[in-house]
């Protein structure tokens, strides 16, 4: 069930973050192309909606369509971050823990970020 007003939502499985990629890549370019795509707001509400209720068949917890686009945006964040630490192409200011890469995301880099 999806938390309470003013409670921290459960923290996504590994299950539910294999789902939810599942479920966004073959939709990348329709939710993240060009411009020229033609492709509406409603068009990619009804996606992510029928991506949430991919993940809510896991039956962990039922979240909601901005909870899950959410969570894609910063996991694709973070492959690319890391991505980039890794190939040395970020700076090195900072002295935090290397992380390394996950299948799931070089699936993702595959994708959202094939120059990489």
């Amino acid at each position: 069930m999806a938390a309470a007003s003013g409670e921290r939502a459960p923290a996504f499985t590994a299950q539910e973050l294999e789902k939810l990629v599942d479920g966004v890549l073959p939709q990348y370019m329709l939710l993240y192309g060009p411009p020229d795509q033609q492709v509406s707001v409603h068009q990619k509400r009804d996606i992510w909606r029928a991506i949430t209720k991919e993940v809510w068949t896991l039956g962990a917890h039922q979240r909601r369509g901005t909870h899950c686009r959410k969570r894609w945006e910063d996991i694709r964040r973070c492959s690319k971050k890391t991505a980039e630490a890794q190939l040395g192409m970020a700076s090195q200011r900072g002295r935090g823990a290397r992380r390394t890469m996950t299948p799931l995301m070089f699936r993702i880099l595959a994708v959202a970020y094939p120059e990489l």
